[in-house]
């Protein structure tokens, strides 16, 4: 089996991608999750990456490779810049759950709408799409929705379906920018076809190490 070490930053990453995983690659992956919500939280309060968030990532990842892990899937688009900085000072693949998603939302239209729950990934989100193609990308934060995310998952899904729905005639593409946004696509009517999310996408990137 093929030691996959997974970088969360919110319990419901945690919930959603091992099934997923072992639904698409049975038997291939041991896999390990490593959850640090103060990543994340650190980047809402300052706005921005800081040097503290970058070192601690970078830490874990290094622990995760001389751990035996044979790849890293970074599940958290807030910090998916960091993924960039740490691929350079490791020799296994760093996964990052978002970009195969950046790269077909730049092939499919010109016109892109990049929806999140928190803040801090919008940002991020937009300037990797945009330097996937020629391309315009707005950004929306749906409000309050992150908040209710475990409490209330059905109304989380809800807003996100609410929201997707009112902008669809506007766009030639909406992303989903977070992995834990994926499953409000169930409920997505109008539209859904031009709809993107990184699950199960960003999972294909794995047959890379198979």
């Amino acid at each position: 089996m093929k030691k996959l070490v997974i970088m969360h930053t919110v319990q419901n990453t945690i919930i959603s991608m091992p099934p997923l995983i072992e639904k698409m690659y049975p038997g291939v992956f041991k896999v390990v999750n490593v959850l640090d919500d103060s990543l994340l939280n650190d980047i809402k309060a300052e706005g921005k990456l800081t040097k503290s968030v970058i070192e601690r990532f970078v830490d874990y990842v290094l622990t995760s490779k001389n751990s035996g892990a044979d790849a890293i899937l970074l599940a958290c688009s807030s910090i998916g810049e960091i993924g960039d900085i740490a691929r350079d000072i490791i020799d296994i693949p760093l996964f990052k759950i978002d970009e195969p998603m950046a790269e077909r939302a730049a092939s499919l239209g010109k016109k892109i709408l990049v929806l999140g729950t928190v803040k801090s990934t919008l940002e991020p989100t937009s300037r990797l799409i945009s330097k996937k193609g020629d391309v315009k990308v707005d950004s929306t934060l749906i409000e309050g929705a992150f908040e209710i995310s475990l409490s209330d998952p059905d109304r989380h899904d809800e807003m996100i379906k609410e929201t997707v729905e009112r902008n669809i005639d506007k766009y030639d593409v909406i992303v989903l920018a977070q992995a834990s946004m994926s499953r409000a696509l169930d409920k997505i009517e109008k539209g859904k076809e031009k709809v993107l999310t990184s699950l199960p996408l960003g999972l294909e990137q794995l047959k890379e190490i198979i």
